[in-house]
Formats: C-alpha cells, structure tokens, sequence
C-alpha cells in the first residue's frame, strides 16, 4: 500500500469518498470534498497522486485499476481516444469501486501501480488508448492514440479475465502526455 511521504496529514491514497451534500448526492464540481480538487502529494517509491473528482462511474469492482484522463477542472474519466486527443492529464484509478463524482486520490508517478490492460497485452512497449474506455493496449492504429509515459513490466495474459490482465505499471507522467498519430 502507498503512503504520503510530503508530510501531509490524513491522507488515505486508497481512499473513495462520496459526493454528498447535506446528504444527498452531489454533482457539483468541488462541493463537499476532502481537500481541494487538484491537489498533489508525494508517495513512497518517488510516485504523486492527485486528488480528483469522478466526472463517471469508474470501476464497480477491485479489480478495474484503469487508466484516466483528468481535464482542467480535475474531473477523471476512464480514457478514451477521444479525451487522449484533448491532452488531459494521465494517472491511474485505485483498486477501489469508485461510483460516479466520488472523490479519490489517482495516480500520475510512479512504479508498480497496478493497472487494467488488454489482454497479451505487451511488456515494455508504448501503450494506447483502445475501443474499451480505460483500458490500454500495445496495439497501435488509427482508432487508437499512444500514451508515452505508461508501460507496464510483466506481459498480461492471452485470458481476458480480469485477474490475468492486472499488471504493474511504471508511470513517468507528471504533466500532459504526449500523443503521436
């Protein structure tokens, strides 16, 4: 498990909090969270997190660690060739089940975080966008959009389980991606 190592207090990295208002469920960008949507903290092994607002439902279960795309407002959304094109910030979702305009600390740095891939999906290899939101591939094409900065160091499985296409990334964005054609 990642921990805070900026010395800022209370944060849980593994944390997803609901956007509540007075009770009821918020879609207001913002309204009711934690820390201020945008804010960044160091983690052990030189990676960062960036707190963030769900603009979707991301994953319903454990086991759909995706690969997001955070627009200027901090809004996260499971990547798609579409929202690479728009040069969001990349990161990455926890293990966690995290409903739409929940609040959570994503992934922008660092090494063995784990993340949903296709599945043979290639050790090694620049990753892109596929036809499925928020999962990468080392499948390249005009459907799809690279994402530098994303690999990951152990080859997924021919079984399109979700437990065989979990692997450890190493993530060295920090800023925009960079997309090629």
């Amino acid at each position: 498990m990642a921990y805070v190592t900026n010395g800022m207090i209370g944060v849980d990295l593994t944390a997803v909090t609901p956007a509540l208002l007075n009770g009821a469920a918020s879609t207001t960008d913002g309204v009711g969270a934690k820390y201020t949507l945008g804010t960044r903290v160091a983690g052990d092994n030189n990676s960062e997190y960036i707190y963030v607002q769900a603009g979707e439902a991301i994953s319903t279960t454990t086991k759909e660690p995706y690969a997001l795309a955070v627009d200027e407002n901090f809004q996260a959304k499971k990547i798609t060739k579409a929202l690479a094109i728009s040069g969001h910030i990349i990161a990455v979702a926890p293990r966690q089940i995290i409903a739409d305009n929940a609040y959570f600390w994503a992934c922008t740095r660092g090494t063995n975080i784990p993340l949903r891939v296709a599945a043979s999906c290639a050790a090694d290899v620049n990753l892109w966008t596929t036809a499925t939101a928020g999962r990468l591939d080392d499948t390249s094409g005009a459907s799809h959009r690279v994402v530098l900065g994303i690999k990951i160091v152990l080859a997924a499985s021919a079984s399109t389980s979700a437990a065989q296409t979990i692997r450890n990334a190493i993530i060295t964005n920090t800023l925009v991606p960079e997309l090629i054609a």
